[in-house]
């Protein structure tokens, strides 16, 4: 009597291992593409890299400056605007201050917004200038220089409003 199950004819066929082979080489290199996605969507947003920062330079403006200013800024004034936020000021420190960005109107989106004078002194009195060294502002630049004729200045309704419609309800 024989142990042996089966027919003794039948060949043995390795198609079936090779098959096998190939899809798991092709899950292995699928997985590889989808690892960074997968990765992101298991630990979710990245909290512990480094902030992004969106930096703008910032004068003293001049009496004949100052004159030229209009008495109360409008939409238009703000149009010409191509960076605007509502942020909050974390520190000064030389010849720059850090703000805690937390809405963008244009430009953007950064964590923190960078202003620089030429020194620590300048940097006080521009920012002294255009309301900036206290508190939750609102922050217009252009080309990346702080606009200083009322188009940035302590968050208040009025400017607040500005901001709404030059910014948000022309989109």
């Amino acid at each position: 009597m024989s142990s042996h199950y089966g027919p003794a004819s039948r060949p043995v066929r390795r198609n079936g291992k090779w098959l096998l082979a190939a899809l798991c080489v092709a899950a292995a290199a699928v997985l590889a593409l989808l690892w960074p996605s997968i990765d992101d969507w298991v630990t979710g947003p990245d909290d512990g890299g480094p902030l992004s920062a969106v930096e703008m330079t910032i004068a003293v403006p001049t009496a004949a400056q100052l004159k030229a200013c209009p008495a109360d800024i409008d939409v238009t004034a703000l149009d010409r605007a191509t960076t605007a936020v509502a942020a909050t000021l974390d520190n000064t420190t030389g010849p720059s201050a850090t703000f805690v960005a937390d809405h963008w109107f244009r430009g953007g989106p950064a964590d923190r917004v960078i202003i620089k004078a030429s020194t620590g002194a300048e940097l006080a009195k521009a920012l002294a200038a255009a309301k900036l060294d206290a508190g939750r502002v609102l922050i217009a630049s252009r080309s990346g220089e702080v606009l200083m004729c009322g188009e940035s200045g302590p968050y208040a309704a009025q400017l607040g409003t500005r901001y709404v419609q030059a910014f948000e309800q022309s989109k």
